[in-house]
């Protein structure tokens, strides 16, 4: 895909600025369903809609391990892996864009790594938490496949900082309710730095800045559900006409953005066991898929690990 929906769920242990605690694990696993099958693709100034043949359809299987190191500090580690194809690999769309561009991709995607610090936890009112920390994503392993709409990456190691807040509260007589915002920057580095542009040289791809929202509310503490929106921002790079599709790297010189909103379920059991399903689609985007329409369902075990006892 253009830009692959790396967001699963926020319903898992990591999501927001909480930490687990000392001594305290989670292991998530989640399978996501994707298909789109236009593209928003700025053209002479203006939007314009593409139609990819048949449509580009994902599958995603993602574990997440997330490690409570102390009672203000969390380790997170993300592996996914992808298969994605496209309806009509040889329809008049894929075909024109040469390289290979609508070719059946699968592996391991993107490994992400993140620290997570609680700075602020339990202000005034309803307990408000503060948290910043550091990730990093590995993308070397789809570096071969990036130009391909069907990609499971684009090939480049990113670094950034990111920064979430958080309020959770009762409801009622034994209702939950939380909410938090995440926002992420990313300094990618860049597959070649001399991508050729109306303007000269250019890197892609250009550093990215990501937000999450998410809002989940229930009237036990068994079961929540509520909002989720998460939007993608890539300010540089160049619009679909300027593209030189000859380049391997045409996908990521891309300046986008999108913008996707979707509903979470939460069912927490009585012991270690939760489980949760959501699904997303887009709202608006640029330069990117403007009908993705993700289904997914995860199921996390929580608890003591071995160094905690």
């Amino acid at each position: 895909m253009v830009v692959l929906l790396q967001l699963m769920s926020g319903a898992w242990a990591g999501a927001g600025p909480w930490v687990l605690g000392p001594g305290q694990g989670s292991l998530f696993m989640g399978i996501e369903g994707q298909r789109f099958t236009t593209l928003s693709a700025v053209v002479g100034g203006e939007s314009d809609k593409i139609k990819v043949d048949n449509g580009i359809s994902g599958l995603a299987l993602k574990a997440i391990g997330t490690l409570g190191i102390s009672e203000r500090i969390e380790l997170e580690g993300t592996v996914p892996w992808w298969e994605v194809h496209a309806s009509q690999s040889s329809g008049p769309v894929c075909a024109s864009l040469g390289l290979g561009a609508c070719r059946s991709t699968s592996g391991i995607g993107v490994i992400e790594a993140r620290g997570k610090l609680v700075l602020l936890d339990e202000l005034f009112g309803p307990p408000l938490t503060l948290s910043v920390g550091w990730g990093a994503r590995w993308g070397t392993l789809t570096s071969d496949t990036r130009q391909r709409l069907t990609n499971i990456g684009e090939g480049t190691l990113d670094l950034g900082p990111f920064a979430s807040i958080g309020r959770s509260g009762g409801l009622g007589a034994q209702g939950l309710w939380s909410g938090w915002l995440e926002l992420q920057g990313r300094a990618r580095l860049p597959n070649t730095d001399a991508y050729p542009s109306p303007d000269g040289p250019i890197p892609a791809p250009g550093s990215e800045l990501q937000a999450t929202a998410e809002i989940l509310v229930g009237p036990s503490p068994t079961v929540s559900m509520g909002p989720l929106v998460t939007g993608l921002w890539r300010p540089s790079g160049l619009d679909w006409d300027e593209l030189d599709f000859t380049q391997p790297d045409r996908l990521g010189a891309l300046r986008i953005a999108n913008l996707r909103l979707g509903w979470t379920w939460v069912l927490r059991g009585e012991g270690r066991i939760s489980a949760a399903g959501w699904v997303l689609g887009t709202l608006a985007a640029v330069n990117n898929p403007s009908d993705v329409l993700s289904v997914g369902l995860g199921v996390q075990v929580s608890g003591p690990t071995a160094r905690g006892g």
